[in-house]
């Protein structure tokens, strides 16, 4: 990780990320828009039993259906996006901070985070495309997967605004 943190922890490639997250994201967020999907998404995500994803999934229109599988045109490559921003973003302000390099362990849940996408991801797709059923545990584990997934999303946004809060009462202090 600390070698991760060398070659990312820069205002370069955290911009660079930033800059990719952003339109992988708006991209999503128009072909979820499209069908009047966005909130369905969550929905699904958050879902534990085969009951509750079937009862959701029978519940929704043509159009949100088409929306939510084709969300996967973009939602594919994401994970990697917002992974790499997370890590970038991260190391930059750690370095920022000379924060040592045992803080570098910090990194790791951006990669975790990334991973857990994938996982939900690859169960949920075939049901949201209709290729097979969900069943139990496997809706467990997606939702599982989602839920790990937003809480080290929310966990990587209080640390970046905490870190950038630091860094600007160090300067004030010692500028």
């Amino acid at each position: 990780m600390n070698t991760l943190r060398r070659w990312l922890g820069h205002p370069l490639p955290a911009l660079l990320s930033l800059l990719i997250y952003a339109i992988s994201q708006t991209m999503i967020a128009r072909t979820l828009h499209s069908g009047d999907a966005e909130a369905l998404l969550f929905r699904f995500q958050f879902c534990y039993s085969a009951s509750d994803f079937l009862a959701l999934l029978n519940s929704i229109s043509t159009q949100q259906l088409t929306a939510l599988q084709n969300h996967f045109t973009y939602d594919h490559i994401h994970p990697l996006w917002y992974g790499l921003l997370a890590l970038s973003l991260t190391a930059w302000l750690m370095n920022l901070n000379q924060m040592s390099a045992r803080w570098s362990v910090m990194l790791w849940p951006a990669v975790i985070m990334a991973l857990m996408d994938v996982v939900e991801n690859t169960i949920h797709e075939p049901w949201l495309t209709l290729q097979s059923q969900p069943g139990d545990p496997w809706v467990l584990i997606a939702g599982s997967a989602a839920t790990l997934k937003w809480t080290l999303a929310a966990l990587y946004l209080i640390a970046a605004v905490l870190l950038t809060i630091r860094y600007f009462l160090q300067r004030r202090t010692t500028g």
